[in-house]
């Protein structure tokens, strides 16, 4: 190919990627706001309002205190990751990197968009590329044992999964989702073998049912051991750093999701509700767990439904959708409104940098 065709074929993908994540972005915000909208006109509410007591402030200030400590757990989880691994990031780029993550993480599908972002970012600041991919999928998968690890238990629990209606049904299959989920993480760790034996055995069925091919498998089964091995290597390099670093990486990043898990008991406090801080947590816990499979950018739609499907017994009806708007606010769209400029500051430095 020419240097000139060459030249040609990069500005197309250059198009094709801005085209991809403009659509990502749109979709984030069409069902951000349209999602609110329906659940409005659901539940029948005669007004929209926004209770004037969270403006008060002792409710400003605890708010304040609970994004500080979201924002500085989120960054030092990662921190922590990297120390163990042998590398360290300097403060200022630890937190450009927590809100280019918000931003990319919420503007993609699925639970671990954004990472290409994260790595790239780690790349220009000196660690490889090996050891970028493994710090951020730890990240995430630290993050997702602890969420779906006491699943199973709160929908045992908690009384509103024992109506014995639909969800009931979700709960558990939700539970068996968690588990299976900590199973294969379990196995892919310790027994990657029983996991491949598995694959080839669900292959065998898809063939034998004329749903794919061999060839077809082959390839998925080649790609799948390939990220299975990389990531099995990169955790046990992980958990052979110093047991400090691991430790103080799994606390923040509890503290982290604690954190993310008690803003709605802040709100609704702070509008004068009587809520248990455990059942407001415990579904917001399970709610997450959904988030992670939604095909949505960001589980944008599904976190507003899913919100105003455990709440609305619980909020006035005419504050629910304010609620539900301050809580993404204060837990989404405040970090991605940071995360624009950093990340287009960034962008522009790399542009002036390769001329």
């Amino acid at each position: 190919m020419s240097v000139k065709g060459l030249e040609t074929s990069r500005q197309d993908t250059k198009k094709a990627v801005s085209a991809r994540w403009t659509a990502y972005a749109l979709l984030f915000l069409g069902l951000s706001c349209g999602v609110p909208f329906f659940i409005y006109r659901q539940v029948g509410a005669q007004s929209f309002s926004i209770n004037q007591h969270l403006w008060s402030w002792p409710v400003i200030s605890a708010l304040v205190l609970l994004l500080t400590i979201y924002f500085v757990s989120d960054a030092l989880r990662l921190h922590f990751i990297l120390k163990a691994s042998g590398h360290n990031l300097a403060a200022g780029n630890l937190g450009k990197l927590t809100f280019i993550n918000i931003l990319f993480s919420n503007i993609t599908p699925m639970a671990t968009g954004g990472g290409f972002a994260q790595v790239w970012f780690l790349y220009r600041r000196g660690v490889s590329i090996g050891t970028a991919t493994a710090a951020t999928t730890i990240r995430t998968f630290i993050a997702m044992f602890l969420i779906f690890l006491p699943i199973p238990f709160l929908v045992a629990g908690m009384p509103y999964f024992r109506d014995g209606g639909m969800m009931t049904s979700v709960g558990w299959i939700l539970a068996s989702v968690a588990i299976g989920y900590l199973a294969c993480f379990l196995v892919l760790l310790f027994r990657l073998r029983w996991l491949l034996r598995l694959f080839d055995l669900a292959a065998k069925g898809l063939v034998w049912l004329r749903l794919t091919s061999h060839e077809r498998t082959r390839r998925i089964k080649a790609k799948f051991l390939r990220e299975a091995v990389r990531f099995s290597r990169c955790l046990k390099i992980y958990v052979r750093g110093d047991m400090k670093y691991v430790f103080l990486s799994v606390f923040f990043t509890f503290i982290f999701l604690l954190s993310l898990f008690s803003f709605p008991s802040v709100l609704f406090w702070g509008a004068g509700y009587q809520t248990n801080y455990f059942t407001t947590t415990g579904l917001l816990v399970v709610s997450t767990c959904i988030m992670y499979f939604a095909p949505s950018p960001g589980g944008a739609g599904f976190a507003e439904g899913v919100f105003g499907l455990f709440f609305a017994s619980l909020i006035h009806a005419s504050e629910l959708v304010g609620i539900i708007l301050v809580w993404r606010f204060l837990t989404i769209y405040l970090g991605m409104l940071i995360g624009i400029p950093v990340t287009l500051h960034e962008l522009t430095r790399w542009r002036i940098g390769n001329g």
